[in-house]
């Protein structure tokens, strides 16, 4: 594998190019099905449409493959693909991230695999990833260990699949909206090939069984099934992505993560590439005590790092105490490093600022009624203050949840800070991998004497907002935080409105990771 030559990819890939055809075939069975076998013209015209255009997607998908090489060298591994267009593609070998294994259900009925090899940010754009699909399954894991520094094995397993998890499940809500998302996706179906739904079968006996209803229990039955049918969708879909979950420790250096029913995926990390770690708690996880994990490192990207991240997630919905435990472990911390955290509150002016949006929100939702009501007719008056009614509170509950939920601290080596409200988020940064400090105020801000502070890290989304903290005890904080390497910040009365305190630098340099030491305007300014 380490030799000079091209390499193709796997031929077993070209039946999987055919799978571009499933989707017009579906269509058209889907709607035999609906018209009991009989198609108009309109419909013959837009499924051939469907047909035509994924017959052409296969065919070049198929080109592609055939003029794909790819190889791998003593100092960087290379791409090159294209017919019309040659692309040729290489990352240096010294610069790789992450090495990220997946299979769809298709590759893995023809024992092939997804390679994607991830770049630091100094890499041009378009050689930051790397994807080799249609490897075989031996090559894949020949290629992980290659390709992964030390080619060191998982030999400590930090976490695995606990069936008690799946109870965390329904609570995500992600069910919910992939109903809706189906739901919406037939009615365009249904729109585009001229079907009325009131000619479909099972829909005209669902509605005539609704309308035999008491009011409350027409509105009452949908919602009911579409509440069960969302945690449903969401149990699938927590076993078909979490099923044989594994996080261990490579050799203490790296992390390995594997996870995955029918579509799988197999994910190694340096552990000198993380910078921190993300907890997420969304409102109905928060409720039932439990979280999210993802990780903050470097070659994973800013789109992922998001909670839902497919890519950065460490741990499926937990409880809060296993969520805390493993994020300990990943830090390579005690067992008890986040019991008991304690943040720094924010000053009593953020509350005020949140419930001023609160209020705010519900004023502009009630005005176009209030106004409406006063040209048109008494009704929407009294909409306005029954809806009212019941905004206000909630609005003002709100308010208070985000404000009790802003904070920071220094624990050990990381900088914590935590906000949101129906998504609360804890974030702990590693604060040697710090490369600048910016503080952000508003014109609304200053009058409050408010700052927001923003950590710019050279991973995940680049920048990790302290909101709404006095601009004194900021400033203060930064100091604390990055000792030695921001003396010379200037005083609160001299900053100017976004003022930029230090241009982000690439993460990946040759001194140390995260030396904040040697960066430029340090002490020596």
């Amino acid at each position: 594998m380490t030799g000079p030559e091209w390499q193709r990819l796997d031929p077993r890939m070209l039946a999987i190019s055919l799978t571009w055809l499933v989707p017009p075939v579906c269509s058209t069975l889907l709607t035999l099905l609906i018209t009991g076998g009989s198609l108009d013209l309109a419909a013959v015209i837009t499924l051939g449409s469907i047909g035509l255009t994924f017959l052409i997607v296969a065919v070049v998908f198929g080109a592609r493959l055939l003029t794909t090489r790819f190889r791998i060298t003593g100092d960087r591994v290379e791409l090159r693909s294209g017919a019309f267009v040659r692309r040729h593609r290489a990352v240096p070998r010294e610069r790789i991230r992450s090495v990220d294994v997946t299979a769809s259900p298709f590759h893995r009925a023809l024992g092939l695999r997804v390679v994607r090899i991830s770049a630091g940010t100094h890499v041009a754009a378009e050689s930051r990833h790397l994807t080799l699909d249609g490897v075989s399954r031996d090559g894949a894991e020949r290629l992980r260990r290659l390709l992964a520094p030390d080619g060191a094995s998982a030999d400590t397993a930090l976490a695995v699949l606990r069936l008690r998890w799946l109870r965390y499940a329904p609570l995500t809500l992600w069910g919910v909206a992939g109903v809706g998302f189906v739901a919406g996706g037939f009615a365009r179906l249904l729109d585009s090939l001229r079907i009325n739904p009131a000619e479909v079968g099972f829909l005209r006996s669902a509605w005539s069984g609704l309308t035999g209803l008491p009011l409350w229990a027409a509105i009452t039955v949908p919602v009911l099934a579409v509440v069960l049918l969302g945690a449903l969708t969401s149990l699938v879909t927590f076993a078909e992505t979490w099923w044989d979950y594994r996080l261990e420790a490579a050799g203490g250096d790296a992390l390995r993560l594997r996870r995955g029913l029918f579509s799988t995926r197999s994910l190694w990390l340096e552990r000198r590439r993380l910078r921190g770690v993300q907890i997420t708690e969304p409102l109905p996880l928060r409720l039932a005590r439990g979280a999210r994990l993802n990780a903050i490192a470097v070659g994973l990207g800013a789109a992922d790092d998001r909670s839902t991240s497919a890519k950065s997630a460490l741990l499926p919905p937990a409880s809060r105490r296993e969520t805390d435990r493993v994020a300990a472990a990943v830090l390579r911390e005690e067992p008890g490093f986040l019991t008991g955290l304690r943040l720094a509150p924010a000053p009593r002016a953020a509350l005020r600022r949140r419930v001023t949006w609160g209020l705010a929100a519900v004023a502009l939702v009630e005005a176009p009624l209030v106004i409406l009501g006063v040209l048109l007719t008494e009704v929407l008056l009294h909409i306005a203050w029954i809806s009212s009614v019941v905004l206000v509170p909630v609005a003002l509950a709100a308010a208070v949840d985000a404000y009790r939920n802003l904070g920071s601290a220094l624990l050990g080596r990381y900088l914590v800070t935590r906000c949101g409200t129906y998504g609360r988020r804890t974030v702990l940064l590693d604060r040697s991998g710090i490369l600048a400090w910016s503080v952000d105020q508003s014109a609304f801000q200053r009058r409050a004497g408010l700052a927001t502070l923003v950590a710019m890290v050279g991973a995940g989304r680049g920048g990790y907002k302290i909101r709404d903290v006095s601009l004194a005890d900021g400033l203060a904080l930064v100091r604390e935080a990055t000792p030695g390497a921001f003396e010379w910040l200037l005083e609160p009365t001299q900053l100017l409105e976004s003022t930029q305190l230090l241009e982000p630098i690439p993460d990946d340099r040759s001194g140390p990771a995260g030396d904040v030491s040697s960066l430029p305007g340090g002490p020596a300014l």
